[in-house]
């Protein structure tokens, strides 16, 4: 017990030494070197201690929406990306909710194995990758593992995202389909 408010009392002590204004120290140094070489004394600080600055978080910025589609339950989903690296194709979503509607969210939800694209100079179809695991490659899983649900909120858009094979190189332009949004047609993909 003893050992403790020693501990205690050395913080609040130190702390209090922190807190209070030092006078600015003066050094008288003897050099043999002429006065002119000797650079000036850095300006004493008027107050010691940590200065903080009160920042706010700034929203983010909107992601431009490549395609809009109405979703589910009054939503509206943007297509917000379509890039490839390397081998794979990542496409996201947000899902936003109106300042009209009548709740704070809705939860939107996709069944990933209904989740594909169409590659527009190829019409060949590509559906959603799986991990090592077994696990579909999107954002944010559900429970099940199969789905998707994103959370569209008056205050901020949920975001779905989902891993396919890339497209050839020769292709420029894919044909999202979710099941309840619609189709997102020829959307330019970024590489």
């Amino acid at each position: 017990m003893q050992k403790s408010l020693l501990v205690a009392s050395a913080f609040a002590l130190s702390l209090a030494a922190c807190s209070q204004e030092k006078p600015a120290e003066t050094t008288t140094a003897t050099t043999t070197a002429p006065a002119a070489t000797e650079t000036p004394a850095a300006p004493a600080a008027s107050n010691v201690g940590v200065e903080r600055a009160e920042t706010t978080n700034p929203t983010p910025p909107a992601t431009p929406a490549l395609a809009t589609q109405p979703g589910p339950k009054g939503t509206q989903v943007a297509l917000t990306k379509a890039r490839v690296i390397g081998d794979i194709l990542t496409v996201e979503l947000q899902a936003s909710l109106p300042a009209t509607a009548d709740g704070n969210y809705e939860t939107v939800r996709a069944d990933i194995d209904q989740v594909s694209y169409i590659d527009d100079a190829t019409s060949r179809k590509y559906n959603v990758l799986k991990d090592q695991s077994g696990l579909y490659m999107a954002l944010p899983l559900d429970y099940s593992k199969k789905s998707v649900a994103a959370d569209a909120r008056k205050s901020g858009p949920g975001i779905m995202s989902f891993k396919f094979p890339a497209p050839p190189a020769t292709s420029t332009t894919i044909s999202l389909s979710l099941p309840g949004m619609g189709s997102f047609d020829g959307i330019t993909i970024q590489r």
